[in-house]
Protein backbone atom coordinates (compact mmCIF):
# COMPACT_ATOMS: atom_id res chain seq x y z
CA UNK A 1 0.00 0.00 0.00
CA UNK A 2 1.11 3.61 -0.61
CA UNK A 3 0.98 6.08 2.23
CA UNK A 4 1.47 9.84 2.53
CA UNK A 5 2.31 10.96 6.08
CA UNK A 6 3.58 13.71 8.36
CA UNK A 7 6.75 13.65 10.37
CA UNK A 8 5.88 12.90 13.95
CA UNK A 9 7.40 15.99 15.53
CA UNK A 10 6.76 19.61 16.46
CA UNK A 11 4.15 21.58 14.54
CA UNK A 12 3.48 18.67 12.26
CA UNK A 13 2.39 16.62 15.26
CA UNK A 14 -0.22 19.29 16.04
CA UNK A 15 -1.63 18.98 12.54
CA UNK A 16 -1.63 15.23 12.90
CA UNK A 17 -4.25 15.46 15.58
CA UNK A 18 -6.36 17.76 13.40
CA UNK A 19 -6.35 15.12 10.67
CA UNK A 20 -6.81 12.04 12.81
CA UNK A 21 -9.23 10.48 10.32
CA UNK A 22 -6.31 10.46 7.88
CA UNK A 23 -3.44 9.69 10.21
CA UNK A 24 -5.13 6.68 11.67
CA UNK A 25 -4.26 5.04 8.34
CA UNK A 26 -0.67 6.38 8.04
CA UNK A 27 1.50 5.31 10.93
CA UNK A 28 4.47 3.36 9.53
CA UNK A 29 6.18 5.00 6.55
CA UNK A 30 8.71 2.77 4.82
CA UNK A 31 9.82 5.56 2.42
CA UNK A 32 9.58 9.34 2.87
CA UNK A 33 9.82 11.90 0.04
CA UNK A 34 11.31 9.78 -2.79
CA UNK A 35 13.39 11.80 -5.28
CA UNK A 36 13.36 9.59 -8.41
CA UNK A 37 11.18 11.16 -11.11
CA UNK A 38 10.07 7.75 -12.45
CA UNK A 39 9.03 5.95 -9.33
CA UNK A 40 7.89 2.42 -8.51
CA UNK A 41 5.77 2.16 -5.38
CA UNK A 42 6.94 -1.28 -4.39
CA UNK A 43 4.77 -4.03 -2.99
CA UNK A 44 3.95 -3.54 0.70
CA UNK A 45 5.46 -0.05 0.82
CA UNK A 46 4.04 2.94 2.67
CA UNK A 47 5.38 6.02 0.89
CA UNK A 48 4.90 9.31 2.72
CA UNK A 49 5.12 12.80 1.25
CA UNK A 50 5.81 15.67 3.64
CA UNK A 51 7.20 18.09 1.04
CA UNK A 52 5.88 19.12 -2.36
CA UNK A 53 6.93 16.51 -4.94
CA UNK A 54 6.56 16.03 -8.70
CA UNK A 55 6.89 12.56 -10.23
CA UNK A 56 6.88 11.59 -13.89
CA UNK A 57 5.81 8.00 -14.70
CA UNK A 58 4.74 5.93 -11.70
CA UNK A 59 3.97 2.25 -11.13
CA UNK A 60 1.91 0.95 -8.25
CA UNK A 61 2.65 -2.58 -7.16
CA UNK A 62 0.39 -4.77 -5.03
CA UNK A 63 -0.40 -3.55 -1.49
CA UNK A 64 1.31 -0.20 -1.93
CA UNK A 65 0.07 2.89 -0.16
CA UNK A 66 0.77 6.61 -0.50
CA UNK A 67 0.15 9.19 2.21
CA UNK A 68 0.16 12.92 1.51
CA UNK A 69 0.45 15.24 4.49
CA UNK A 70 -1.78 18.33 4.96
CA UNK A 71 -0.51 21.30 2.96
CA UNK A 72 1.63 19.05 0.72
CA UNK A 73 1.07 18.54 -3.04
CA UNK A 74 2.07 15.43 -4.96
CA UNK A 75 1.92 15.88 -8.77
CA UNK A 76 2.07 12.86 -11.07
CA UNK A 77 2.93 14.23 -14.51
CA UNK A 78 2.62 11.31 -16.87
CA UNK A 79 1.59 7.66 -16.92
CA UNK A 80 0.10 5.70 -14.04
CA UNK A 81 0.69 1.95 -14.24
CA UNK A 82 -0.90 -0.74 -12.08
CA UNK A 83 -1.84 -4.39 -12.46
CA UNK A 84 -5.29 -5.95 -12.52
CA UNK A 85 -6.06 -7.69 -9.23
CA UNK A 86 -3.54 -5.73 -7.17
CA UNK A 87 -4.54 -3.44 -4.28
CA UNK A 88 -3.51 0.20 -3.96
CA UNK A 89 -4.43 2.80 -1.31
CA UNK A 90 -4.30 6.61 -1.44
CA UNK A 91 -4.46 8.50 1.88
CA UNK A 92 -4.80 12.17 0.98
CA UNK A 93 -4.66 14.95 3.57
CA UNK A 94 -2.93 17.36 1.15
CA UNK A 95 -3.32 17.42 -2.65
CA UNK A 96 -2.87 14.61 -5.15
CA UNK A 97 -2.83 15.94 -8.72
CA UNK A 98 -2.70 13.90 -11.93
CA UNK A 99 -1.72 15.86 -15.05
CA UNK A 100 -2.88 13.13 -17.42
CA UNK A 101 -6.05 11.00 -17.50
CA UNK A 102 -5.29 8.13 -15.10
CA UNK A 103 -7.04 4.80 -15.57
CA UNK A 104 -6.03 2.77 -12.53
CA UNK A 105 -6.45 -0.98 -13.05
CA UNK A 106 -5.78 -1.93 -9.43
CA UNK A 107 -8.44 -2.28 -6.79
CA UNK A 108 -8.26 1.23 -5.44
CA UNK A 109 -9.07 2.56 -1.96
CA UNK A 110 -9.02 6.34 -1.65
CA UNK A 111 -9.49 8.22 1.63
CA UNK A 112 -9.51 12.01 1.34
CA UNK A 113 -9.36 13.83 4.66
CA UNK A 114 -10.99 17.15 5.44
CA UNK A 115 -8.78 19.73 3.71
CA UNK A 116 -7.49 17.16 1.22
CA UNK A 117 -7.95 17.33 -2.57
CA UNK A 118 -7.72 14.83 -5.41
CA UNK A 119 -7.51 16.61 -8.77
CA UNK A 120 -7.16 15.36 -12.32
CA UNK A 121 -5.61 18.07 -14.50
CA UNK A 122 -4.23 21.41 -13.38
CA UNK A 123 -7.75 22.84 -13.34
CA UNK A 124 -9.68 19.66 -12.68
CA UNK A 125 -10.71 19.07 -16.30
CA UNK A 126 -9.01 15.71 -16.87
CA UNK A 127 -10.66 12.33 -16.45
CA UNK A 128 -10.15 9.89 -13.60
CA UNK A 129 -11.18 6.26 -14.10
CA UNK A 130 -11.41 3.39 -11.65
CA UNK A 131 -10.54 0.26 -13.58
CA UNK A 132 -10.30 -2.29 -10.76
CA UNK A 133 -12.87 -4.79 -9.57
CA UNK A 134 -13.29 -3.51 -5.99
CA UNK A 135 -13.02 0.25 -5.44
CA UNK A 136 -13.80 2.51 -2.48
CA UNK A 137 -13.68 6.30 -2.40
CA UNK A 138 -14.41 8.08 0.88
CA UNK A 139 -14.17 11.85 0.55
CA UNK A 140 -14.22 14.46 3.31
CA UNK A 141 -12.36 17.01 1.23
CA UNK A 142 -12.57 17.80 -2.51
CA UNK A 143 -12.66 15.70 -5.66
CA UNK A 144 -12.04 17.86 -8.75
CA UNK A 145 -12.12 16.01 -12.10
CA UNK A 146 -13.49 16.24 -15.61
CA UNK A 147 -15.11 12.81 -15.96
CA UNK A 148 -15.38 10.46 -12.99
CA UNK A 149 -15.46 6.99 -14.50
CA UNK A 150 -15.94 3.43 -13.30
CA UNK A 151 -14.94 1.28 -16.22
CA UNK A 152 -15.17 -2.34 -15.09
CA UNK A 153 -18.52 -4.03 -15.70
CA UNK A 154 -17.76 -6.66 -13.06
CA UNK A 155 -16.61 -4.21 -10.40
CA UNK A 156 -18.08 -3.36 -7.02
CA UNK A 157 -17.72 0.35 -6.29
CA UNK A 158 -18.54 2.18 -3.04
CA UNK A 159 -18.43 5.99 -3.00
CA UNK A 160 -19.18 7.83 0.25
CA UNK A 161 -19.00 11.63 0.11
CA UNK A 162 -18.95 13.99 3.08
CA UNK A 163 -17.15 16.81 1.25
CA UNK A 164 -17.40 18.30 -2.26
CA UNK A 165 -17.29 16.79 -5.73
CA UNK A 166 -16.63 19.15 -8.63
CA UNK A 167 -17.14 17.14 -11.82
CA UNK A 168 -16.79 19.28 -14.93
CA UNK A 169 -18.34 16.79 -17.31
CA UNK A 170 -19.91 13.39 -16.54
CA UNK A 171 -20.11 10.50 -14.11
CA UNK A 172 -19.88 7.23 -16.06
CA UNK A 173 -20.68 4.10 -14.08
CA UNK A 174 -20.33 0.39 -14.73
CA UNK A 175 -20.60 -2.53 -12.35
CA UNK A 176 -22.39 -2.67 -9.01
CA UNK A 177 -22.05 0.81 -7.61
CA UNK A 178 -23.37 2.62 -4.54
CA UNK A 179 -22.93 6.38 -4.52
CA UNK A 180 -23.88 8.06 -1.22
CA UNK A 181 -23.65 11.80 -0.66
CA UNK A 182 -23.81 13.76 2.60
CA UNK A 183 -22.03 16.80 1.14
CA UNK A 184 -22.20 18.56 -2.23
CA UNK A 185 -21.87 17.03 -5.70
CA UNK A 186 -21.86 19.27 -8.78
CA UNK A 187 -21.96 17.55 -12.18
CA UNK A 188 -21.30 19.83 -15.19
CA UNK A 189 -23.18 17.66 -17.67
CA UNK A 190 -24.92 14.37 -16.88
CA UNK A 191 -24.38 10.95 -15.38
CA UNK A 192 -25.16 7.42 -16.37
CA UNK A 193 -25.87 4.30 -14.35
CA UNK A 194 -25.57 0.58 -14.64
CA UNK A 195 -28.49 -1.70 -13.88
CA UNK A 196 -27.00 -2.21 -10.41
CA UNK A 197 -26.39 1.41 -9.41
CA UNK A 198 -27.85 3.11 -6.35
CA UNK A 199 -27.51 6.86 -5.85
CA UNK A 200 -28.23 7.92 -2.26
CA UNK A 201 -28.36 11.68 -1.80
CA UNK A 202 -28.64 13.04 1.73
CA UNK A 203 -26.90 16.33 0.94
CA UNK A 204 -27.09 18.43 -2.21
CA UNK A 205 -26.63 17.05 -5.71
CA UNK A 206 -26.71 19.27 -8.79
CA UNK A 207 -26.45 17.99 -12.34
CA UNK A 208 -26.61 20.48 -15.22
CA UNK A 209 -28.22 17.93 -17.52
CA UNK A 210 -30.21 14.77 -16.97
CA UNK A 211 -29.17 11.19 -16.37
CA UNK A 212 -29.80 7.66 -17.56
CA UNK A 213 -30.88 5.56 -14.59
CA UNK A 214 -31.10 2.29 -16.56
CA UNK A 215 -32.53 -0.17 -14.02
CA UNK A 216 -30.89 1.61 -11.10
CA UNK A 217 -32.24 3.44 -8.09
CA UNK A 218 -32.15 6.99 -6.72
CA UNK A 219 -32.96 7.63 -3.04
CA UNK A 220 -33.11 11.31 -2.14
CA UNK A 221 -33.54 12.65 1.39
CA UNK A 222 -31.75 15.92 0.62
CA UNK A 223 -31.85 18.34 -2.32
CA UNK A 224 -31.50 16.89 -5.83
CA UNK A 225 -31.51 19.35 -8.73
CA UNK A 226 -31.56 18.08 -12.32
CA UNK A 227 -30.91 20.51 -15.18
CA UNK A 228 -32.61 20.82 -18.54
CA UNK A 229 -31.69 17.38 -19.86
CA UNK A 230 -33.72 14.19 -19.81
CA UNK A 231 -34.03 11.69 -16.99
CA UNK A 232 -34.45 8.25 -18.54
CA UNK A 233 -35.87 5.65 -16.21
CA UNK A 234 -35.36 2.16 -17.58
CA UNK A 235 -37.14 -1.07 -16.72
CA UNK A 236 -37.58 -1.63 -12.96
CA UNK A 237 -35.81 1.63 -12.11
CA UNK A 238 -36.97 3.53 -9.04
CA UNK A 239 -36.78 7.10 -7.82
CA UNK A 240 -37.54 7.54 -4.11
CA UNK A 241 -37.91 11.10 -2.87
CA UNK A 242 -38.14 12.05 0.80
CA UNK A 243 -36.60 15.50 0.33
CA UNK A 244 -36.76 17.95 -2.58
CA UNK A 245 -36.28 16.66 -6.13
CA UNK A 246 -36.41 19.24 -8.94
CA UNK A 247 -36.25 18.32 -12.62
CA UNK A 248 -36.09 21.20 -15.11
CA UNK A 249 -36.16 18.87 -18.09
CA UNK A 250 -38.20 15.78 -18.89
CA UNK A 251 -38.58 12.56 -16.92
CA UNK A 252 -39.26 9.60 -19.21
CA UNK A 253 -40.68 6.55 -17.47
CA UNK A 254 -41.24 2.98 -18.54
CA UNK A 255 -44.05 0.58 -17.70
CA UNK A 256 -42.08 -1.06 -14.88
CA UNK A 257 -40.39 2.07 -13.51
CA UNK A 258 -41.73 3.85 -10.45
CA UNK A 259 -41.47 7.06 -8.48
CA UNK A 260 -42.13 7.11 -4.74
CA UNK A 261 -42.68 10.59 -3.34
CA UNK A 262 -42.98 11.47 0.33
CA UNK A 263 -41.42 14.93 0.02
CA UNK A 264 -41.59 17.60 -2.68
CA UNK A 265 -41.29 16.55 -6.33
CA UNK A 266 -41.01 19.48 -8.76
CA UNK A 267 -41.47 18.31 -12.34
CA UNK A 268 -41.37 20.31 -15.53
CA UNK A 269 -42.36 17.45 -17.87
CA UNK A 270 -43.22 13.86 -16.98
CA UNK A 271 -43.86 11.26 -19.63
CA UNK A 272 -44.89 8.21 -17.60
CA UNK A 273 -45.25 5.66 -20.41
CA UNK A 274 -47.17 3.48 -18.00
CA UNK A 275 -44.98 4.18 -14.95
CA UNK A 276 -46.23 4.41 -11.37
CA UNK A 277 -46.00 7.39 -9.05
CA UNK A 278 -46.70 6.34 -5.48
CA UNK A 279 -47.18 8.21 -2.23
CA UNK A 280 -47.01 7.15 1.44
CA UNK A 281 -49.17 4.23 2.56
CA UNK A 282 -50.15 6.17 5.69
CA UNK A 283 -52.62 9.04 5.43
CA UNK A 284 -50.63 10.78 8.17
CA UNK A 285 -48.10 11.60 5.43
CA UNK A 286 -48.47 13.09 2.00
CA UNK A 287 -46.24 13.52 -1.04
CA UNK A 288 -46.51 16.84 -2.88
CA UNK A 289 -46.00 17.07 -6.65
CA UNK A 290 -45.61 20.40 -8.45
CA UNK A 291 -46.12 20.21 -12.22
CA UNK A 292 -45.54 22.76 -14.97
CA UNK A 293 -46.56 20.88 -18.13
CA UNK A 294 -49.71 18.81 -18.29
CA UNK A 295 -49.13 15.07 -17.95
CA UNK A 296 -50.33 12.49 -20.47
CA UNK A 297 -50.68 9.43 -18.22
CA UNK A 298 -50.54 6.85 -21.03
CA UNK A 299 -51.40 4.07 -18.58
CA UNK A 300 -49.75 5.63 -15.52
CA UNK A 301 -50.80 4.52 -12.02
CA UNK A 302 -51.08 7.30 -9.42
CA UNK A 303 -51.58 7.19 -5.65
CA UNK A 304 -52.11 6.93 -2.78
CA UNK A 305 -51.67 10.02 -0.58
CA UNK A 306 -50.39 12.49 -3.17
CA UNK A 307 -51.25 16.10 -3.94
CA UNK A 308 -50.71 17.68 -7.37
CA UNK A 309 -50.48 21.42 -8.00
CA UNK A 310 -49.84 23.04 -11.36
CA UNK A 311 -47.42 25.97 -11.68
CA UNK A 312 -46.43 28.20 -14.56
CA UNK A 313 -42.94 28.84 -13.13
CA UNK A 314 -40.69 27.73 -10.28
CA UNK A 315 -37.73 30.07 -10.71
CA UNK A 316 -37.80 33.30 -8.75
CA UNK A 317 -41.30 33.81 -7.41
CA UNK A 318 -43.25 30.59 -7.84
CA UNK A 319 -46.49 31.21 -9.74
CA UNK A 320 -49.41 28.82 -9.70
CA UNK A 321 -51.31 28.16 -12.88
CA UNK A 322 -54.72 29.75 -12.85
CA UNK A 323 -56.48 26.42 -13.25
CA UNK A 324 -56.15 23.56 -10.78
CA UNK A 325 -57.75 20.15 -10.50
CA UNK A 326 -57.36 16.75 -12.14
CA UNK A 327 -57.99 18.00 -15.68
CA UNK A 328 -55.35 20.70 -15.28
CA UNK A 329 -52.76 18.09 -14.24
CA UNK A 330 -53.65 15.13 -16.48
CA UNK A 331 -54.59 15.19 -20.15
CA UNK A 332 -56.77 12.16 -19.39
CA UNK A 333 -57.44 10.26 -16.21
CA UNK A 334 -54.70 7.97 -14.88
CA UNK A 335 -55.37 4.82 -12.88
CA UNK A 336 -55.68 5.93 -9.28
CA UNK A 337 -54.50 3.26 -6.83
CA UNK A 338 -54.97 2.87 -3.08
CA UNK A 339 -52.52 1.56 -0.49
CA UNK A 340 -53.03 -2.04 -1.65
CA UNK A 341 -52.51 -1.13 -5.32
CA UNK A 342 -56.17 -1.58 -6.22
CA UNK A 343 -57.60 0.76 -8.86
CA UNK A 344 -60.07 3.20 -7.35
CA UNK A 345 -61.14 6.84 -7.49
CA UNK A 346 -58.91 9.82 -6.77
CA UNK A 347 -60.83 10.53 -3.57
CA UNK A 348 -60.54 6.93 -2.34
CA UNK A 349 -56.82 6.96 -3.11
CA UNK A 350 -56.52 10.27 -1.21
CA UNK A 351 -55.09 11.92 -4.32
CA UNK A 352 -55.86 15.64 -4.09
CA UNK A 353 -55.22 18.72 -6.20
CA UNK A 354 -53.82 21.92 -4.67
CA UNK A 355 -55.03 20.86 -1.24
CA UNK A 356 -53.14 23.71 0.43
CA UNK A 357 -55.48 26.24 -1.19
CA UNK A 358 -58.36 24.87 0.84
CA UNK A 359 -56.31 23.92 3.87
CA UNK A 360 -57.45 20.30 3.56
CA UNK A 361 -54.24 18.39 2.92
CA UNK A 362 -54.50 16.14 5.96
CA UNK A 363 -50.71 16.11 6.27
CA UNK A 364 -48.08 18.81 5.94
CA UNK A 365 -45.26 19.04 3.41
CA UNK A 366 -42.08 17.50 4.86
CA UNK A 367 -38.73 17.66 3.07
CA UNK A 368 -36.40 16.65 5.92
CA UNK A 369 -36.97 13.29 7.57
CA UNK A 370 -33.65 13.56 9.41
CA UNK A 371 -32.40 10.19 8.16
CA UNK A 372 -29.95 8.92 5.56
CA UNK A 373 -30.14 5.39 4.17
CA UNK A 374 -27.47 2.79 4.78
CA UNK A 375 -25.13 1.86 1.96
CA UNK A 376 -27.41 -1.06 1.02
CA UNK A 377 -30.26 1.40 0.43
CA UNK A 378 -32.22 0.38 3.51
CA UNK A 379 -33.11 2.89 6.21
CA UNK A 380 -31.96 2.83 9.84
CA UNK A 381 -34.47 2.01 12.58
CA UNK A 382 -36.57 4.73 14.16
CA UNK A 383 -36.52 4.97 17.95
CA UNK A 384 -39.06 7.46 19.27
CA UNK A 385 -38.91 9.05 22.71
CA UNK A 386 -41.42 8.02 25.38
CA UNK A 387 -42.88 9.31 28.64
CA UNK A 388 -44.03 6.75 31.21
CA UNK A 389 -45.69 7.05 34.63
CA UNK A 390 -44.41 4.20 36.83
CA UNK A 391 -44.94 3.49 40.51
CA UNK A 392 -41.83 2.82 42.58
CA UNK A 393 -41.21 -0.91 42.83
CA UNK A 394 -42.94 -1.74 39.54
CA UNK A 395 -42.47 -1.76 35.77
CA UNK A 396 -43.94 0.23 32.92
CA UNK A 397 -47.06 -1.20 31.29
CA UNK A 398 -45.80 -0.58 27.76
CA UNK A 399 -42.49 -1.39 26.10
CA UNK A 400 -40.20 1.38 24.85
CA UNK A 401 -40.43 -0.41 21.48
CA UNK A 402 -44.18 0.17 21.21
CA UNK A 403 -43.78 3.26 19.03
CA UNK A 404 -40.51 2.31 17.30
CA UNK A 405 -39.88 0.95 13.80
CA UNK A 406 -37.38 -1.66 12.63
CA UNK A 407 -36.57 0.81 9.85
CA UNK A 408 -38.15 3.99 8.50
CA UNK A 409 -41.56 3.20 6.96
CA UNK A 410 -40.95 -0.39 8.01
CA UNK A 411 -42.52 -2.86 10.42
CA UNK A 412 -42.85 -2.34 14.15
CA UNK A 413 -39.68 -2.85 16.17
CA UNK A 414 -39.70 -5.94 18.37
CA UNK A 415 -37.07 -7.87 20.25
CA UNK A 416 -37.08 -10.33 17.35
CA UNK A 417 -35.93 -7.77 14.75
CA UNK A 418 -33.90 -5.23 16.76
CA UNK A 419 -31.19 -5.40 19.39
CA UNK A 420 -32.26 -3.35 22.41
CA UNK A 421 -29.68 -1.90 24.80
CA UNK A 422 -29.72 0.61 27.65
CA UNK A 423 -27.25 3.42 27.01
CA UNK A 424 -27.60 5.48 30.19
CA UNK A 425 -29.91 6.23 33.10
CA UNK A 426 -30.16 9.08 35.59
CA UNK A 427 -30.81 6.61 38.45
CA UNK A 428 -29.18 3.18 38.78
CA UNK A 429 -32.47 1.80 40.09
CA UNK A 430 -34.36 2.93 36.99
CA UNK A 431 -33.38 0.36 34.39
CA UNK A 432 -34.47 -1.19 31.11
CA UNK A 433 -35.29 -4.86 30.75
CA UNK A 434 -33.76 -5.41 27.32
CA UNK A 435 -35.58 -8.73 26.88
CA UNK A 436 -39.02 -7.08 27.09
CA UNK A 437 -38.48 -3.33 26.61
CA UNK A 438 -40.17 -2.57 29.95
CA UNK A 439 -38.79 0.14 32.24
CA UNK A 440 -38.17 -1.16 35.77
CA UNK A 441 -38.24 1.14 38.79
CA UNK A 442 -36.78 -0.06 42.10
CA UNK A 443 -38.81 0.13 45.29
CA UNK A 444 -36.32 2.55 46.82
CA UNK A 445 -36.62 5.14 44.03
CA UNK A 446 -38.05 8.39 45.34
CA UNK A 447 -40.96 10.16 43.72
CA UNK A 448 -39.62 12.33 40.91
CA UNK A 449 -38.69 12.47 37.22
CA UNK A 450 -35.88 10.39 35.75
CA UNK A 451 -34.52 9.85 32.24
CA UNK A 452 -33.05 6.93 30.38
CA UNK A 453 -31.44 6.63 26.93
CA UNK A 454 -31.75 3.44 24.93
CA UNK A 455 -30.61 2.23 21.51
CA UNK A 456 -32.11 -0.10 18.94
CA UNK A 457 -30.06 -1.70 16.15
CA UNK A 458 -31.40 -3.82 13.33
CA UNK A 459 -30.61 -7.51 13.80
CA UNK A 460 -30.21 -7.83 10.03
CA UNK A 461 -27.74 -4.90 10.00
CA UNK A 462 -26.32 -4.36 13.53
CA UNK A 463 -24.43 -1.21 12.47
CA UNK A 464 -27.75 0.51 11.67
CA UNK A 465 -28.97 2.04 14.93
CA UNK A 466 -31.12 4.75 16.48
CA UNK A 467 -31.38 6.16 20.01
CA UNK A 468 -34.19 7.73 21.99
CA UNK A 469 -34.88 9.06 25.48
CA UNK A 470 -37.46 7.82 27.96
CA UNK A 471 -38.82 10.18 30.62
CA UNK A 472 -40.04 8.28 33.69
CA UNK A 473 -42.33 10.00 36.16
CA UNK A 474 -42.08 7.94 39.36
CA UNK A 475 -44.85 8.08 41.92
CA UNK A 476 -45.29 6.33 45.27
CA UNK A 477 -41.62 6.50 46.15
CA UNK A 478 -41.01 6.19 49.91
CA UNK A 479 -38.97 9.22 51.05
CA UNK A 480 -36.73 7.20 53.40
CA UNK A 481 -34.64 9.59 55.45
CA UNK A 482 -32.68 10.31 58.58
CA UNK A 483 -32.86 13.20 61.05
CA UNK A 484 -30.44 14.76 63.54
CA UNK A 485 -30.38 13.04 66.95
CA UNK A 486 -32.71 14.28 69.69
CA UNK A 487 -30.56 15.75 72.48
CA UNK A 488 -33.24 17.06 74.85
CA UNK A 489 -34.85 15.10 77.69
CA UNK A 490 -33.28 12.55 80.08
CA UNK A 491 -29.84 11.35 78.96
CA UNK A 492 -29.62 7.63 79.64
CA UNK A 493 -26.23 5.96 80.09
CA UNK A 494 -24.94 3.49 77.50
CA UNK A 495 -24.54 0.11 79.22
CA UNK A 496 -21.94 -1.52 76.96
CA UNK A 497 -19.13 -0.60 74.58
CA UNK A 498 -16.14 -1.78 72.60
CA UNK A 499 -13.01 0.40 72.60
CA UNK A 500 -9.54 0.22 71.14
CA UNK A 501 -8.37 2.91 73.55
CA UNK A 502 -8.25 0.62 76.64
CA UNK A 503 -10.27 2.91 78.90
CA UNK A 504 -13.48 0.99 79.67
CA UNK A 505 -14.47 1.31 83.33
CA UNK A 506 -17.69 0.77 85.30
CA UNK A 507 -19.72 3.66 86.57
CA UNK A 508 -22.03 6.15 84.87
CA UNK A 509 -19.31 8.82 84.87
CA UNK A 510 -16.83 6.57 83.07
CA UNK A 511 -16.67 5.21 79.56
CA UNK A 512 -18.88 3.89 78.00
CA UNK A 513 -21.72 5.02 80.27
CA UNK A 514 -20.66 8.64 79.87
CA UNK A 515 -21.74 8.28 76.21
CA UNK A 516 -25.49 8.74 76.62
CA UNK A 517 -28.46 7.34 74.70
CA UNK A 518 -27.07 4.15 73.08
CA UNK A 519 -27.23 0.40 73.68
CA UNK A 520 -23.72 -0.12 72.30
CA UNK A 521 -20.81 2.31 71.93
CA UNK A 522 -17.89 1.70 69.55
CA UNK A 523 -14.70 3.73 69.96
CA UNK A 524 -11.45 3.91 68.00
CA UNK A 525 -9.07 6.52 66.62
CA UNK A 526 -7.61 4.27 63.93
CA UNK A 527 -10.40 1.86 63.00
CA UNK A 528 -13.72 2.28 61.20
CA UNK A 529 -16.98 0.40 61.76
CA UNK A 530 -17.87 -1.77 58.77
CA UNK A 531 -21.28 -3.38 58.46
CA UNK A 532 -21.86 -6.32 56.14
CA UNK A 533 -21.14 -5.32 52.53
CA UNK A 534 -23.48 -7.00 50.02
CA UNK A 535 -24.45 -6.49 46.40
CA UNK A 536 -28.12 -6.12 45.44
CA UNK A 537 -28.02 -9.68 44.09
CA UNK A 538 -26.67 -10.95 47.43
CA UNK A 539 -29.29 -9.00 49.39
CA UNK A 540 -31.98 -10.66 47.29
CA UNK A 541 -30.59 -14.07 48.33
CA UNK A 542 -31.18 -13.48 52.08
CA UNK A 543 -33.91 -15.99 53.08
CA UNK A 544 -37.23 -14.30 53.63
CA UNK A 545 -37.54 -15.84 57.08
CA UNK A 546 -34.28 -14.21 58.17
CA UNK A 547 -35.32 -10.67 57.26
CA UNK A 548 -35.91 -8.42 60.27
CA UNK A 549 -37.13 -4.87 60.63
CA UNK A 550 -34.08 -2.70 61.29
CA UNK A 551 -31.63 -5.11 59.58
CA UNK A 552 -28.75 -3.05 58.16
CA UNK A 553 -26.20 -3.65 55.38
CA UNK A 554 -24.04 -1.55 53.07
CA UNK A 555 -25.21 -2.13 49.47
CA UNK A 556 -22.15 -2.04 47.21
CA UNK A 557 -24.29 -1.97 44.06
CA UNK A 558 -26.24 1.13 45.11
CA UNK A 559 -23.40 2.62 47.22
CA UNK A 560 -25.64 3.34 50.18
CA UNK A 561 -26.38 2.19 53.73
CA UNK A 562 -29.60 0.13 53.48
CA UNK A 563 -32.04 -0.55 56.30
CA UNK A 564 -34.95 -2.94 56.10
CA UNK A 565 -37.98 -1.02 57.32
CA UNK A 566 -40.55 -3.79 57.67
CA UNK A 567 -38.83 -7.20 57.59
CA UNK A 568 -39.91 -7.97 54.01
CA UNK A 569 -38.14 -8.37 50.68
CA UNK A 570 -39.42 -4.96 49.52
CA UNK A 571 -38.56 -3.23 52.79
CA UNK A 572 -34.95 -2.33 51.95
CA UNK A 573 -34.43 1.45 51.81
CA UNK A 574 -31.33 3.51 51.16
CA UNK A 575 -30.46 5.63 54.22
CA UNK A 576 -29.28 8.74 52.37
CA UNK A 577 -31.83 11.56 52.62
CA UNK A 578 -32.02 13.93 55.59
CA UNK A 579 -35.03 15.80 57.07
CA UNK A 580 -37.99 14.17 55.35
CA UNK A 581 -41.50 15.09 56.55
CA UNK A 582 -43.15 12.95 59.27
Amino acid sequence: MIKICFKNDGYLLFLLFLSINYYSQCTSCTVTNPTSSNYIFSSGSVVCFTTNTTLSDVTFENDSKICIAPGVTLVIQNNVNSANGSNVTFEIAGTLQFNQNPNINSNLTINIASGGTMRSGTSGNNNFTFGGTANTLTNRGVVDVGVLGFGNNGATNVIDNYGTYSITSNINISGTTTFRNFGIINVGQNFSSSNATTYINCGTMNTAQGYNLSSGRVINTGIFNVGTGTVDMGANSRLENYGTFYSKGSINGSSTSSIYNEGLLKITTWQPNGATIKGPVSSSKKGFVYVINQINPNGAKVGPDLDFTRYSQYEGTMIKSGTQGATAIFANAPSYINTSGTTTTAASANVTFDCSAGGACGASLTTDIGLCPNMDGSFPPVANSDTFAVNAGSSSVASVLANDLEQYNGVAATTSNVILTQVSTSNPNVTLDTSTGLVQVGSNVLTGTYTMTYQICRISLPSSCSTATVTINVTGGDPVCYKPAITSGTALPSPSGITSLTRASPGDTNWPETRKGAWLVLESKTKGFVVNRLTTAQVEQIPTGDLKEGMMIYNTTLNCLQINTDGTVTGWKCFNTQACPD
